[in-house]
């Protein structure tokens, strides 16, 4: 039997269209350093991690067809009525919806990129309430970690980053993506 996937999670926002995206890429154990070596080798020089925000166009699409190539499967829950004033309900929906999505298959850890102490100290909390409720089995651990310090999570920030593009109708690169990413919309308002 196959070691349980880890779920590295990110989001992102497109604030003028009313869009909270949260993505998960699911990566194998037997995986996981080979695609840290990829990520590693797309940094450019004094580039200390992959964000998209910070990536040109062209940019974006190496980065796109690189995770292409590794044939990702993930989720990515899109948030629509994005107020915002409300970015932290908004996050705990799209996480809710996430998690209950992770839940239904064999994920053994969810690994949140850091926002620092405090925003992580409330993701977890999040996390509480859901196995309280019966919404998130015990077998799922969480984590958080630093983009510096773990370039998966750099993953499911370059496919929200082109969800969110698909969002306003540019699908070019959600599609290089490959047919493994899963997209699902709640309302968020």
């Amino acid at each position: 039997m196959n070691p349980p996937h880890f779920a590295y999670v990110d989001e992102s926002m497109r604030v003028s269209s009313g869009l909270y995206l949260m993505a998960a890429v699911l990566v194998p154990p037997t995986c996981a350093e080979g695609y840290r070596a990829v990520l590693r080798g797309l940094l450019l020089r004094n580039q200390r991690r992959l964000h998209w925000r910070d990536e040109k166009d062209k940019r974006r699409v190496q980065l796109v067809e690189a995770i292409g190539a590794l044939r990702p499967c993930g989720i990515v829950v899109i948030g629509t009525g994005l107020d915002r004033g409300r970015q932290e309900r908004a996050r705990r929906k799209c996480m809710e919806r996430l998690l209950w999505e992770l839940s239904n298959r064999d994920i053994g850890e969810v690994v949140f990129e850091s926002r620092g102490p405090q925003l992580d100290a409330s993701d977890r909390k999040m996390i509480d309430i859901m196995r309280i409720r019966s919404m998130l089995p015990d077998r799922i651990r969480a984590a958080w970690r630093n983009p510096i310090a773990d370039p998966l999570v750099w993953m499911p920030d370059i496919v929200a980053g082109a969800a969110s593009l698909a969002e306003i109708g540019e699908e070019s690169l959600v599609k290089a993506l490959g047919r493994g990413v899963l997209i699902e919309r709640i309302s968020i308002d």
